[in-house]
């Protein structure tokens, strides 16, 4: 299998196989912590040769070096079904609301895929600059 896209985003949406993604992002700046950021979408798009076909375990998590995660991870699963091809491809589209942020670091989206991270993609969550008058 190949991750051909893993995104954090504004927007994400899997509309009949296609999957459409708006404002991918890698940063967030916060005015002060703690903090919570509304909105944020996850966007991935997962091809499946035709051997590979039929029912997966994935797992979603923001995690930074250390390990320690920024919200609880998301686990599912998927069918992936051909249509007479050489490979298939399934969509993921997820929406998280009210992500709670303590502090400022480097935490990165990792995706799993029956057990075996497949990709990932960093979030950086800064605390903006002070500006005096």
């Amino acid at each position: 299998m190949q991750v051909e896209i893993l995104a954090l985003c504004d927007f994400a949406q899997d509309a009949m196989g296609k999957l459409n993604v708006v404002g991918a992002f890698d940063a967030i700046t916060v005015r002060e912590f703690p903090s919570v950021h509304p909105l944020m979408c996850v966007a991935a798009r997962i091809r499946f040769p035709v051997y590979e076909l039929g029912a997966h375990s994935v797992r979603l998590e923001i995690v930074d070096a250390e390990g320690e995660r920024l919200a609880p991870p998301l686990d599912g699963s998927m069918s992936v079904d051909g249509i007479g091809g050489d490979s298939a491809c399934a969509n993921l589209a997820l929406t998280m609301h009210n992500l709670r942020v303590e502090r400022e670091a480097s935490w990165r989206l990792a995706l799993s895929i029956d057990g075996q991270e497949r990709a990932s993609v960093p979030l950086y969550i800064r605390k903006a600059a002070s500006h005096r008058s």
